[in-house]
């Protein structure tokens, strides 16, 4: 009996994709840019055990109001399911919290893949949030920092982002042990944004460590699946 070939590698990003987007004459729709105020785009779906991570988060952030002032954070393509544009995730939590429209805005409607680079263009910075599953890597990572846009993560401290995010010069990370520990997020978010805050304002495009994302390319990804399809042929 012949064993079966595995193998397992993210979604690779694709620098030209970000580069054509001034070509294609595409507009963000789903918010307007806002002078002054600090917003950070969540593109992409909530994974089940993501929401504990939510919700510490939204915790941190009513104890700390006036921190949040001038901060807006939109969760685009978070619903339901893929077209239910009332399908809403995050306002129930956001609601809870006294968030919602305040500082949380939700688009639950999936939108194209370009238009998701469009909003990460216009966004002040990208936030990414994982789950309390220690393998999950959010392939969102990648997308994130060729974006050119400074990066505020929130990870599981054995997600493999964890050191690509780090070793990018473009994020803050703040790193949690699982669901033992995601409460020590409420205390760690504000100082991790006081960080963010100071980060963005050094931040320049070229500090990016782009040779990084060379191995998580589309086509380097693409390369690796090749070979495990070329694998399972021989076999």
């Amino acid at each position: 009996q012949q064993q079966a070939v595995v193998g397992a590698m993210p979604y690779g990003g694709e620098q030209q994709d970000h580069a054509l987007l001034d070509q294609l004459n595409l507009s963000a729709y789903l918010f307007p840019k806002k002078e002054a105020v600090l917003q950070l785009v969540y593109a992409g779906a909530m994974l089940p055990k993501a929401y504990t991570v939510l919700e510490a988060v939204f915790k941190s952030i009513a104890a700390n109001l006036t921190h949040f002032e001038r901060v807006e954070f939109h969760f685009i393509g978070t619903g339901k399911t893929p077209n239910d544009p009332n399908g809403y995730n995050i306002k129930p939590l956001a609601e809870k919290y006294g968030l919602w429209q305040s500082i949380v805005y939700e688009y639950p409607k999936r939108i194209p893949y370009l238009d998701v680079l469009v909003h990460l263009k216009q966004a002040d910075a990208v936030y990414i949030m994982g789950s309390t599953e220690p393998h999950y890597t959010p392939s969102k990572s990648y997308q994130a920092i060729l974006s050119h846009k400074p990066v505020l993560a929130i990870l599981h401290e054995e997600s493999t982002a964890v050191k690509v995010l780090k070793q990018s010069n473009a994020a803050i990370v703040l790193a949690f042990n699982g669901e033992q520990n995601v409460n020590s997020i409420e205390d760690a978010f504000v100082p991790s944004v006081r960080a963010f805050k100071h980060f963005i304002a050094q931040f320049q495009p070229h500090q990016i460590n782009m040779s990084l994302f060379e191995q998580y390319s589309a086509k380097a990804v693409t390369h690796q699946l090749a070979q495990l399809l070329n694998k399972a042929v021989a076999k």
